[in-house]
């Protein structure tokens, strides 16, 4: 029992302090990018392709410069972050998942990234011009800049997320825990939860809840193919054998 309780005591203290060299390094990002974050909010309301960018309190400008500086925090710390965690769990890890875990922190964080400059890149400007498009004459649009600041988090994380769903699907399969004709019983079901889930993250307007629909449905068929290319069936499974059409048998 003493030794049981030890051991669950290391754990804890590894967690903690794994916990704390996260907390950590989050923190020293975010007073080093204070003074930088200004610029970044400058460059994103340079990118805005909207006439006025207004702010309706005192505050919302300074709360809009924390914002920009506690993204920019967790997005460059996340590679040490997902070393600690990785480095908590990995010593309870078989073999295998060892290397699934190996592939998951090193591309998966690459697809994350480029997911987010995707919707950032592309959908955040597609989106704001069909926006505007509905615009009349004699009518100016008018942004507050934390609604803008929403606007763009609510574009660019999901794609983020959505980036890793082909690589989570591809190593469930080459695993065997999937098989690829999940993919295809669950097709329609996917199209509606891509739009549901479309209708809770997308800013409250049917142009962005149709392309952030779209995208995500077309990131289940991504996922799809990728799961076909990898399957690996189980190792278990029963091995037939053709009978001799002459009705011999093996020596």
């Amino acid at each position: 029992m003493e030794d049981r309780e030890m051991a669950l005591s290391a754990h804890l203290t590894e967690l903690r302090n794994r916990l704390a060299v996260s907390l950590a390094t989050v923190g020293v990002l975010f007073l080093a990018g204070f003074f930088v974050a200004q610029r970044v909010l400058d460059w994103l309301v340079h990118r805005a392709h909207v006439k006025h960018i207004i702010v309706t309190g005192v505050p919302e400008a300074f709360f809009a410069i924390i914002k920009v500086d506690l993204i920019m925090a967790l997005v460059v710390g996340s590679p040490l972050i997902m070393y600690q965690a990785a480095s908590f769990v990995v010593p309870g890890l078989t073999s295998t998942e060892r290397k699934v875990v190996a592939v998951v922190l090193g591309p998966g964080l690459v697809l994350f990234l480029g997911g987010m400059a995707v919707g950032f890149f592309v959908f955040v400007p597609l989106v704001l011009h069909v926006m505007l498009e509905f615009v009349g004459n004699g009518v100016s649009e008018y942004w507050t800049l934390g609604n803008y600041l929403n606007f763009i988090i609510y574009l660019t994380v999901p794609f983020g997320l959505l980036a890793e769903l082909p690589l989570i699907a591809g190593i469930m399969s080459r695993l065997g825990l999937i098989e690829p004709s999940m993919f295809r019983r669950y097709r329609r079901y996917a199209l509606v939860i891509s739009f549901l889930i479309a209708a809770i993250v997308a800013p409250p307007d049917a142009v962005s809840m149709l392309v952030i629909g779209g995208a995500i449905y077309l990131v289940y068929e991504l996922s799809y193919v990728v799961a076909r290319v990898l399957y690996r069936p189980p190792s278990d499974a029963p091995i037939t054998t053709m009978p001799k059409p002459w009705g011999g048998s093996d020596r």
